[in-house]
């Protein structure tokens, strides 16, 4: 009997581990979604094209710029990355 417990209470807390891990998952992939959402509205209203540098645009939709010799690497809030080979 006390080994049929032990292998409940495991299984028990092995599903709400798993169940923790599904929600956190869920709650990444909504905000990533709200990100999105939000990036689509914003460059909707914005619909003429960008000639100069616009400091608040970066800071709106950039999240980190790293350089290498030979390419720039833009990762956006969003989430989205793309390099831009120099």
């Amino acid at each position: 009997m006390g080994r049929d417990y032990e292998d409940l209470a495991e299984e028990i807390e092995s599903l709400r581990s798993e169940k923790e891990g599904l929600l956190l998952e869920d709650a990444n992939r909504i905000g990533l979604q709200k990100r999105l959402d939000e990036l689509e509205a914003f460059l909707d209203e914005h619909q003429e094209p960008v000639s100069d540098y616009d400091e608040g645009l970066v800071r709106r939709l950039v999240e980190r710029i790293t350089v290498y010799d030979d390419c720039l690497a833009f990762e956006f809030k969003s989430g989205l990355e793309t390099e831009v080979q120099m």
